[in-house]
């Protein structure tokens, strides 16, 4: 059976700050990492004698009903194209014959950071099939002090999740509950929602969808429309919307982040292509954090902040609008230093210790690289 071998293209850096750690394919948008949507894609690849021992596969290529018969047609020297955008190769040669993929059989590729909480929506329930036969799910039996708002069906709970005595909200959409999940008492979810894998849902947290709670997460007070990674808490009162949130971050109590301009005109936003501040499009844009990012309790985010991997934000005031990667902040004095690589790490390394999670050689490569790039900037 060939394997598939995901590439990063040039478009990959407007997913900053999400692909600066883990690549596009640590990535998770709707229910799956990018890595789990192509490893079951290569499950399923046909074992054909003659065939490529490996399939190039572009890490940013979401994969749909007809991916399956696409790679399986794939011919030596040749390569799938759409809009001049390469999807996959039989081998890594510039020379390869492209064949187009017909407009008709339009193919999805992740576009930019704000995407991955604008179209969670649409891709959560394009992902509900798959998890109701991975988690087992079944629907809301009635059982317990929970109540329910909208069809039962709608709501999908794996055998080893927790619920106790929440409200859900199943009109606008499913919420899907994933194996040792809790929710604890109070607690109001409003689909579309995914809570993940061994994630929480704190006590009076108000949850409104399109939102998807992470593997690990912790998470409570007002959220509306965020994408957490993964491992990350948001575990006190304060509001998050329009948002994502990567893995390993911590948003100390009180934590506000605006969605809104008050003039209710397009949010600007730090672009890692221009290195400017450019126009979103979004009337409605929040909080992009990178993995391991942390900030301080009563910390205020404006619209469209972008925050780059490994920085920590502390004291009240306003952060700037972005912070590079490894940024120590003093919001209250503007101070900005850049924090020491080895402190980083250690921080790190205890902050997943905790979760039975250790710091790869892969990911501490990766941030050492960044923090020699922003040593290089300045």
């Amino acid at each position: 059976m060939p394997t598939i071998h995901l590439f990063e293209d040039d478009r990959c850096v407007d997913l900053h700050p999400f692909h600066a750690v883990e690549g596009v394919q640590g990535i998770r948008f709707g229910a799956f990492l990018q890595s789990e949507r192509w490893a079951s894609v290569e499950r399923s690849l046909p074992l054909e004698a003659g065939g490529p021992d490996r399939i190039y596969v572009n890490a940013r290529w979401i994969p749909g009903a007809d991916t399956l018969d696409l790679l399986s047609s794939l011919k030596p020297g040749e390569s799938l194209t759409q809009n001049n955008v390469l999807l996959a190769q039989w081998s890594r040669h510039d020379n390869d014959t492209a064949r187009e993929i017909p407009q008709s059989a339009p193919q999805r590729l992740l576009q930019g950071a704000n995407e991955l909480f604008a179209a969670l929506g649409e891709q959560i329930e394009f992902d509900r099939p798959a998890l109701q036969t991975e988690w087992d799910l079944t629907s809301w039996n009635g059982q317990g002090p929970s109540l329910v708002f909208g069809t039962p069906t709608e709501v999908l709970i794996s055998p080893s999740a927790t619920i106790k005595a929440a409200t859900i909200d199943a009109e606008a959409g499913p919420v899907i509950i994933g194996p040792n999940a809790t929710i604890e008492a109070g607690a109001h979810l409003k689909g579309p929602l995914i809570v993940g894998r061994g994630a929480t849902v704190r006590m009076a947290a108000r949850i409104s969808g399109p939102t998807v709670i992470g593997d690990g997460c912790k998470v409570g007070g007002e959220i509306s429309n965020v994408n957490f990674q993964g491992w990350a808490n948001k575990a006190h009162d304060g509001f998050l919307g329009n948002s994502v949130i990567g893995r390993w971050c911590n948003l100390g109590a009180g934590t506000e982040s605006s969605n809104l301009k008050n003039t209710y005109g397009e949010v600007r936003q730090w672009s890692e292509r221009s290195q400017d501040l450019v126009g979103t499009g979004r009337q409605f844009c929040g909080l992009l954090m990178g993995d391991h990012s942390k900030c301080g309790i009563g910390t205020t985010f404006n619209t469209g902040t972008v925050v780059d991997p490994a920085c920590v934000i502390f004291d009240a005031g306003f952060p700037p609008k972005h912070l590079p990667a490894f940024s120590w902040f003093n919001a209250r004095t503007q101070e900005m230093l850049t924090q020491d690589i080895e402190r980083m790490l250690s921080t790190a390394e205890k902050v997943m210790a905790r979760r039975g999670h250790a710091l790869t050689a892969a990911q501490r490569d990766r941030l050492s690289q960044l923090h020699a790039l922003r040593l290089q900037r300045g």
